[in-house]
């Protein structure tokens, strides 16, 4: 398995290397796109394509209980040690999976979260609704991406490597629109101006945004948290 396969099922010693290269590279995005978050203590939150666990690890330092399914073995066993010392402590489960037949029953979660990862999700429309149904009422499904659709050479190039859809944020709003979410607001970030671009409701306002963390990729590619309510 090559390098660009590995970025979409991590797999093997190549694998785990990556998983532990993107819980530091894919830091920064992610922070970011948490801070769009208001965890509870009460919480169960589910992170689908977990990937080297270090946001589930982020998120149980709130919430109840936070659950990782990944479909990469590779990431299910990183995430499991990233995150021993909350597993035994009964705050993190980790399973393998797939976010087209999640294994949690209706109305489970208060929060689901997806970073880096619905690029890869198989009919993307349907996903979204396999991740509705596991969702209470009322909760919140948050996406995190390092990349506003592929109007730029990187993502292009990235897209034809690695196999994967950039989506941008019109894309993301139909089908959650298509799914029957509410309350969708996705944020977008101007690095350059200090600034966030927020869009719902069919309004768009720029806001100051004072995320301090140095990122390279922020000068390049636009930044996308979207954040839907069932």
């Amino acid at each position: 398995m090559g390098i660009f396969e590995n970025m979409r099922k991590p797999k093997g010693k190549l694998g785990n290397f990556q998983l532990r290269s993107m819980n530091k590279e894919h830091t920064p995005v992610a922070l970011w796109g948490l801070k769009h978050l208001d965890i509870q203590p009460e919480d169960l939150i589910l992170d689908i394509g977990c990937g080297g666990g270090i946001n589930i690890n982020r998120m149980a330092k709130n919430a109840k209980k936070v659950y990782g399914v990944d479909y990469s073995i590779e990431s299910v066993k990183l995430s499991r040690e990233v995150n021993d010392d909350y597993i035994k402590q009964g705050k993190v489960e980790v399973l393998e999976g797939n976010v087209a037949c999640l294994p949690f029953e209706d109305n489970t979660f208060d929060i689901i979260t997806a970073f880096e990862t619905v690029y890869f999700w198989p009919e993307i429309e349907k996903s979204f609704n396999e991740v509705k149904r596991i969702l209470k009422p009322g909760g919140i499904f948050l996406i995190v991406l390092e990349s506003n659709g592929s109007d730029n050479l990187i993502m292009k190039i990235f897209e034809k490597l690695i196999n994967m859809t950039a989506y941008n944020d019109r894309q993301l709003n139909k089908y959650l629109h298509n799914n029957d979410y509410s309350e969708i607001t996705v944020y977008l970030r101007d690095a350059k101006n200090k600034q966030e671009i927020v869009k719902s409701n069919g309004e768009t306002k720029r806001i100051a945004d004072d995320y301090g963390h140095f990122s390279f990729s922020d000068r390049f590619v636009e930044w996308m948290s979207v954040v839907a309510r069932k």
